[in-house]
């Protein structure tokens, strides 16, 4: 096997290339030239010893994301905990380090956004219901996170930093704003790293709320490009613990375990099927995930518990269909059919009737998901030839898609309910390859008002893989993914009841 060159842009700065022809992404990203992988070394790079920065780097604005992060995914599948955040904290060498005179004073004022921002634009979920993990924050809740660890405290920063960016993307204070945030995040990058360096407390809750927080910051600002390490390293601290059984004992982790579920599942639907990450673990967990938390609030971004089962089931037909090929095709399409008339003969009606109030709210977001995850089973399965591309199966597609953008209508005007509504937007906006100009144009300006809205890039990157899979001439659901993509509008997870060891 031929071993992948590096430009000469990477190697100068010791980062890891993808070899994309003729130039490689990540200098695309940066924003930097890319000089290709020629024999002879381009005279106009100037190559730096280990450690050293250059004259511009004493005030640089705007860090692009890929000079902070000197790590892959081939790095990643093989790397400790301890590793991946040093490699990560590594990259960030050259950074200025910002002075952090007053902690406490920092907390407060991104506490007193997130209460006039934030939480303002929260609120209204407890129309749905209460929810305890919706609250401002008090005085008592700051004096407690002074005593946080700082990359726990300066990965909440981020958050709130990252939500302002996203709602002044034209504002001329954005680049300033950009940096800031780019500086906060470096400062919780290397705590972590100093703290797992240290050995002491590696798999504790502290940390893993502080790399899921991390995670959430960095898929909210669009600039992780590698937000499966952090999985890696959480299902590893998870697995030193004992495993999800013994975690869940901890209820102080509840909140933070139902958003690394939902992340890793609705990770898993919208990449390739080559990517596909721990299908049969949490296919075997499913059971036990299910009756953990059945009566949690707002389990799964509001996805109900039997669509999320059904999700969970074709993302592992997804991986045996990659495994098995024509060997099991009948066994496999068999198993879709039972999945697809599960999933008819949920009742969004009957799911409402558990929930005590806004009933109506309730069905509309049942009758969005089923028919989102019906058009997942059916799309990404005939990707893979388990399900056939027969004309019945086309006009199921096209009735769910009529459904689901009706549905999507009246949930993306509702305060209440919008910021649930990404990822049925997205599964709209696969299927409107076979739709009209005017169904794709108004997926595309949904998503640009719903990052706007939420205050996450998460829209506005979902909107890019759409049209660029629009415009490919390609039709099937493992062409429009070239990467793992993680299509989720929560910024941040309820850490309040979680104590220092």
């Amino acid at each position: 096997m031929m071993r992948k060159r590096h430009c000469w842009e990477c190697r100068r700065r010791c980062l890891v290339c993808d070899a994309t022809e003729p130039a490689c992404n990540r200098c695309s990203m940066s924003g930097t030239e890319c000089p290709g992988y020629g024999d002879v070394k381009p005279t106009r790079l100037k190559w730096l010893a280990p450690g050293k920065v250059n004259s511009r780097g004493r005030k640089r604005k705007g860090t692009p994301p890929s000079e902070l992060r000197g790590y892959h995914n081939d790095d990643a599948s093989k790397a400790t905990p301890e590793s991946v955040y040093t490699m990560m904290s590594s990259a960030h060498m050259n950074m200025p380090r910002l002075e952090i005179r007053n902690e406490a004073c920092i907390l407060a004022q991104a506490a007193e956004y997130f209460n006039s921002c934030i939480y303002r634009d929260l609120l209204p979920i407890q129309e749905l219901g209460q929810n305890p993990h919706i609250f401002p924050l008090s005085a008592t809740h700051l004096q407690l996170a002074t005593r946080r660890p700082f990359y726990l405290q300066f990965a909440m920063v981020c958050v709130t930093l990252s939500h302002r960016i996203n709602r002044i993307r034209s504002d001329p204070h954005h680049k300033a704003l950009l940096e800031e945030f780019y500086s906060y995040w470096g400062l919780a990058l290397r705590s972590l790293n100093e703290h797992l360096n240290a050995g002491g407390g590696c798999a504790d809750d502290m940390v893993i709320a502080g790399i899921l927080t991390l995670l959430l910051a960095d898929v909210q600002q669009g600039s992780s490009l590698n937000w499966r390490c952090h999985l890696e390293g959480l299902h590893q601290m998870i697995a030193l613990r004992g495993g999800f059984r013994e975690v869940t004992k901890s209820k102080n982790l509840e909140p933070l375990l139902l958003c690394l579920w939902f992340i890793t599942v609705i990770g898993n639907t919208t990449c390739p099927t080559s990517d596909l990450v721990m299908t049969g673990l949490y296919l075997n967990k499913l059971r036990f995930l299910l009756e953990q938390y059945s009566t949690a609030a707002s389990p799964f971004q509001m996805c109900p518990l039997p669509l999320f089962s059904e999700i969970v089931q074709i993302n592992h037909l997804r991986m045996q269909a990659t495994e098995y090929g024509a060997t099991k095709a009948e066994d496999l399409s068999t198993t879709a059919y039972l999945i697809l008339e599960r999933i008819h003969i949920f009742s969004p009606e009957q799911w409402a009737e558990s929930k005590q109030f806004s009933k109506l709210d309730w069905i509309l977001i049942g009758t969005t998901y089923r028919a989102a995850v019906a058009l997942y089973c059916i799309l990404s399965l005939q990707s893979l030839s388990v399900l056939p591309e027969s004309s019945e199966l086309r006009a199921c597609c096209a009735e769910h898609s009529h459904f689901l953008q009706e549905s999507l209508k009246e949930g993306l005007s509702s305060p209440r309910i919008k910021r649930f509504m990404a990822w049925p937007l997205v599964l709209l906006g696969v299927e409107a390859v076979h739709d009209s100009a005017a169904t794709r144009a108004f997926i595309a300006k949904q998503l640009a008002e719903l990052s706007y809205g939420v205050g996450t890039y998460v829209p506005l990157a979902a909107k890019r893989v759409l049209e660029l899979f629009w415009n490919s001439g390609e039709k099937r659901w493992d062409a429009c993914f070239d990467k793992p993509y993680i299509f989720t509008t929560q910024i941040a997870v309820d850490t309040s009841h979680l104590m220092p060891p």
